[in-house]
């Protein structure tokens, strides 16, 4: 059997606490200061990007195969650096796109299988309000980039809480 090793244990807690702290306040500041951490979370981005598909073009080269997602990719991860406030907004443009898509399939497809049934209502609701939702995102760019952000800081506060709840039942088990 494989024995615990106490000292590693007893300190275990540590760096999920440490990462939970993060998370808290990343996601606050994402909360707070809503476009500029959109920009830096788009740069950083960028850059792994950049690197990674760096790294993908370098492997693809010695394979002698055309490198055409790596060289998409490094082009992608330069926008995202160079432009980030564009590109935010393109992003944005797609999820309407996207919602507005969705919603009609939603809506058609709930009224094509439905039968009457709270299933049908439902599907119809949602859908609705998925291309009105899409709509708005179209017409307010910048507000929904805020409210964007405003739900993943708040996602990512929570998951912080979690992750610090489970650092201090860890403190608690060996102390």
């Amino acid at each position: 059997m494989a024995e615990i090793n106490i000292t590693n244990a007893k300190t275990a807690w540590v760096t999920p606490l440490v990462y939970s702290i993060i998370l808290i306040i990343a996601g606050i500041g994402m909360i707070v200061f809503k476009s500029e951490a959109l920009r830096w979370i788009l740069i950083i981005t960028g850059v792994l990007t950049v690197i990674g598909n760096a790294i993908e073009l370098v492997v693809i080269m010695q394979k002698k195969i055309l490198p055409v997602v790596p060289i998409i990719g490094i082009v992608i991860g330069v926008l995202l650096i160079l432009l980030p406030g564009l590109m935010a907004d393109i992003a944005i443009i797609l999820l309407g796109v996207f919602l507005i898509i969705y919603g009609v399939l939603n809506v058609i497809g709930s009224i094509m299988n439905g039968d009457g049934t709270i299933a049908l209502v439902l599907g119809v609701l949602i859908g609705v309000l998925a291309v009105v939702a899409g709509i708005y995102t179209l017409f307010n760019i910048n507000d929904t980039k805020d409210v964007v952000m405003i739900i993943v800081g708040a996602i990512t506060v929570v998951i912080g809480a979690i992750n610090a709840i489970g650092a201090v039942k860890l403190y608690r088990q060996y102390h």
